[in-house]
């Protein structure tokens, strides 16, 4: 009898001890995210639920084109840019605005509808999928997204989104010291003066592949269809605005490097988001380029991304269309301002700016 319970107890210790360590690895191989994604997103759950007026949804281009400072400097309008690097899913931004929609009431969601042509199942491009899921801290969201990964893709396997060691357990040979470094740490934002903003400091040293004149968006119209899974994913985030009561609006930055097939495409993504009702505000174009002065040299740290000094051209232009079209209202002279105010400066500061500019 001793012998049996003994055998039983070394049994049962062997599995604590291997799930133990199975749980452990689970920390040390994975794929390492930075960190704001998930902070930011821990972030606005804890603020106040009239926090921003306005969201914005999208992929790195919109990330960098977008400071929500700037914003509110220039007519009080509260913001914060959800925007995300290697975001080419519709998937994604659905699923971070039905995210933000448990815990914050913005009257405007702006999103770039990057994914429009990306015609590719999770499987061609994990990346935007996996990102997704392993910065969400709603457990039941993160079900439901892996759930649905499955369903549109079902080599995606269910057991890899749970536990991301059966996925990325090839890089023993790859690990670092930031490996074994606890990630998905919240780190408080409210002193962060970029509200999700992709500020960088730097210059395009391949100014001479974009001249800034007419014929970079002259180019013939296209038959290229749009994507079918991105399409459905695109209409469940329009249908969830629509049915909050947000006004929701496509904003597209100015890339350069994809100012022609921009243009190409031109007729069939507007004939898309007029018939889903969505308003336009369109930046990739010869007009709005001209209009903001922007300057490749100085404005562009690559053919599709904004220097922080191209951001602070756009984002008081963005803000003056978003209060004349619907009203958002100018926050400045409340309480949180000096939030705000506070950040400006730091921002000023940091980046040798005359807070007057």
């Amino acid at each position: 009898m001793k012998r049996k319970i003994f055998g039983c107890v070394k049994v049962i210790a062997f599995v604590l001890g291997f799930c133990l360590i199975f749980v452990q690895l689970q920390k040390v191989l994975h794929y390492r995210w930075d960190f704001h994604t998930y902070s930011a997103n821990l972030y606005m759950k804890e603020e106040p639920e009239d926090a921003y007026d306005v969201i914005f949804l999208g992929s790195s281009d919109l990330k960098t084109a977008v400071y929500p400072v700037a914003m509110f400097q220039t007519n009080g309008i509260t913001s914060f840019n959800c925007a995300t690097t290697d975001n080419t899913a519709a998937f994604s931004a659905y699923y971070m605005l039905e995210y933000l929609l448990r815990y914050q009431k913005p009257k405007v969601v702006c999103c770039d509808f990057s994914a429009l042509y990306n015609d590719g199942l999770p499987s061609d491009r994990e990346t935007p999928y996996r990102k997704i899921v392993e910065t969400m801290p709603d457990r039941d969201l993160k079900w439901k997204m892996i759930g649905d990964i499955h369903e549109i893709d079902p080599e995606q396997s269910v057991l890899s989104y749970l536990f991301p060691m059966l996925k990325y357990h090839g890089i023993w040979n790859e690990l670092e010291a930031e490996n074994f470094e606890a990630d998905y740490v919240y780190h408080d934002l409210s002193e962060e003066y970029d509200r999700g903003c992709s500020l960088i400091n730097g210059t395009y040293e391949e100014k001479e592949l974009y001249d800034i004149s007419p014929a970079l968006w002259e180019t013939e119209p296209t038959e290229e269809q749009l994507s079918s899974l991105n399409v459905e994913w695109y209409d469940r985030m329009i249908a969830l605005c629509h049915e909050k009561e947000i006004q929701i609006t496509a904003v597209f930055p100015p890339s350069l490097g994809e100012s022609s097939a921009h243009a190409a495409r031109w007729e069939t993504t507007k004939a898309y988001l007029e018939s889903r009702g969505v308003d336009i505000i369109d930046y990739n174009c010869y007009d709005a380029v001209h209009r903001l002065e922007l300057n490749v040299e100085t404005d562009y740290i690559d053919g599709t991304h904004m220097s922080y000094r191209g951001s602070l051209k756009l984002s008081p232009d963005l803000a003056y269309i978003l209060y004349d079209r619907y009203g958002v209202p100018d926050r400045r002279g409340t309480e949180e301002a000096a939030q705000w105010e506070r950040q400006w400066a730091a921002f000023c500061e940091d980046y040798d700016i005359e807070e007057s500019n």
